[in-house]
């Protein structure tokens, strides 16, 4: 029985050498049709390791407002002719709600490369960022939600501002400074500094960097 065993199993080995060179001449053609995509190495993560390139990276962003206030203050005005005029009690006075929004934020153009510190390895970076500041130039007074609380006039145009000139000349640019004002003392340049940390925070993260601090001046 066995040697009719080991007779099947000599035969066979031919068979089995035919179909692993079968098998290997498959695999070289078919390498050759279709040669296996090259391996695609994990893109390096770039880290920026110059100043420059980090006081570059906060410009292009131009994020400088961080924060607004939206208030309303009230302003009295009065204007009485000089004069005999002004002695007949001739007068005219009003009371206006301004409403108007305050932003607050960073003046970029402060940022240079001196602001910015970066250690060898280019893993630790230090910014230093301006004290905030609030961009008067840049309040919007909302008229539309503004109003006139009160009004009298008994003085005439030849002799007092007509109401139109009175408000743009006078009661707009003090409603502005108070504006201004109000945003001041209810902290706007503390909000602004703590927002614009936390934001340059995660800008410098995102370019690479490892450890992050960033000082807002005047307020650490």
């Amino acid at each position: 029985m066995w040697r009719l065993a080991l007779k099947l199993i000599w035969n066979a080995v031919p068979w089995v050498a035919l179909v692993l060179i079968g098998i290997w001449v498959f695999n070289l053609v078919r390498d050759a049709i279709n040669p296996p995509s090259p391996s695609v190495a994990a893109a390096p993560t770039i880290t920026v390791i110059e100043r420059r390139g980090v006081v570059e990276a906060i410009r292009s962003v131009n994020k400088q407002i961080f924060i607004e206030h939206y208030n309303m203050v009230d302003v009295e005005y009065t204007e009485a002719p000089p004069g005999w005029a002004g002695a007949l009690g001739l007068q005219q006075e009003f009371i206006v709600l301004v409403r108007g929004r305050v932003p607050a934020g960073f003046d970029l153009a402060q940022v240079a490369e001196d602001n910015v510190w970066i250690s060898r390895d280019g893993k630790r970076v230090q910014l230093t960022l301006p004290p905030p500041t609030i961009f008067e130039d840049n309040v919007s007074l909302d008229l539309e939600s503004s109003r006139v609380l009160a009004q009298s006039d008994s003085c005439p145009d030849f002799l007092c501002q007509d109401d139109l000139s009175a408000f743009q000349g006078d009661v707009l640019p003090v409603a502005q400074g108070l504006l201004v004002e109000y945003a001041h003392e209810n902290g706007i340049l503390d909000q602004a500094a703590r927002d614009g940390k936390v934001f340059y925070e995660q800008l410098l993260k995102s370019l690479g960097f490892e450890d992050v601090r960033v000082i807002v001046d005047g307020y650490e």
